[in-house]
């Protein structure tokens, strides 16, 4: 019976086989025909860069926190503006205001102090440049203004009665004054602080001939051009206010340069001019009358203390 069975589906078992022997061969046929196809992998070394370094991380440290760890307080910061000067006072629109002695490189020569404050004069000597300028009210110097004369008590006067005359600028806003003694920028000079005298350019005492002791005959010329040119006046002398006992008593000469108008008119270092025909010079304001009649006088003497003894000196101005 089983043999009839295989007898009859013999073909079945064959045909089976058949196709999986079939199945096989294509499944090799494939798999060797794709590996024959297939590329082969290959590594692309250039391709390949190095992976980048990393960065390392800042290192962040509290200051603060490091002082409390070990038990410190931190120093202070340094201000800026602690360094700064103080800003300068602005006291020029107070007229009540003290002046304080100027830094400038100026010296006080000569001043004038009128009744009308607005027409007082000062000669100033300017340090930087050797140049001494008579200056008014209103009047600029190395960037500072005259703003007037005044006096001050002289604090070196053991009585405590002496006064000074100074000029007093208006410095940047500060009010300043200048007086005879030469300001902190200036240079130390060797004449025991007064300024340096430039020589005249020209002879000034021409047109002076002498007369007699103490008597003299100037031409009018020679008048004319000095009180015409009172800036190379100021350079041929150095005036200062006389005090005695605290009282003005007229105006003191000083460094009085060789045959300069002074010199050729017969006056000498340390005379102080008291009375200029008659008018005395204990008032700054009696400078400016003196001045301006002396351009119309035609005789003129002038009382001088030299020594302890009043010299009287006459003058007699000729000419057109």
């Amino acid at each position: 019976m089983l043999d009839l069975f295989f007898r009859k589906y013999a073909w079945t078992a064959n045909l089976a086989l058949l196709l999986a022997a079939a199945w096989l061969s294509a499944r090799t046929v494939n798999t060797l025909v794709g590996a024959a196809v297939r590329p082969r992998p290959q590594v692309d070394l250039s391709a390949s860069q190095a992976a980048p370094p990393r960065q390392a991380l800042p290192s962040t440290l509290d200051p603060d926190r490091l002082y409390r760890l070990i038990g410190v307080e931190p120093p202070k910061q340094a201000d800026a503006t602690s360094n700064a000067p103080p800003p300068r006072p602005q006291t020029c629109s107070d007229a009540h205001a003290r002046p304080v002695k100027t830094d400038l490189r100026l010296q006080l020569v000569a001043a004038v102090q009128a009744d009308r404050p607005s027409w007082s004069l000062a000669t100033i000597a300017d340090s930087a440049t050797r140049e001494t300028r008579i200056l008014g009210v209103g009047d600029d110097i190395q960037g500072a203004r005259l703003v007037g004369v005044e006096r001050v008590r002289d604090e070196h006067d053991a009585t405590g009665n002496g006064f000074r005359v100074v000029a007093v600028i208006c410095n940047g806003g500060t009010k300043e004054f200048i007086d005879t003694e030469p300001g902190t920028g200036a240079a130390p000079e060797p004449n025991l602080g007064f300024a340096a005298v430039p020589r005249p350019a020209a002879a000034p005492g021409q047109g002076v001939r002498p007369l007699g002791e103490n008597r003299y005959d100037i031409d009018r010329s020679a008048v004319d051009g000095a009180l015409n040119n009172m800036s190379n006046l100021a350079t041929q002398a150095r005036i200062v206010p006389s005090f005695k006992n605290g009282v003005a008593n007229g105006f003191k000469l000083f460094s009085i340069q060789p045959g300069s108008l002074y010199a050729s008119i017969g006056i000498e270092n340390g005379d102080v001019i008291q009375r200029i025909n008659g008018y005395e010079m204990n008032s700054p304001d009696k400078a400016l009358e003196i001045y301006q009649k002396l351009k119309e006088s035609s005789h003129v003497t002038i009382e001088i203390e030299r020594g302890g003894a009043v010299i009287k000196k006459e003058y007699n101005i000729s000419g057109p």
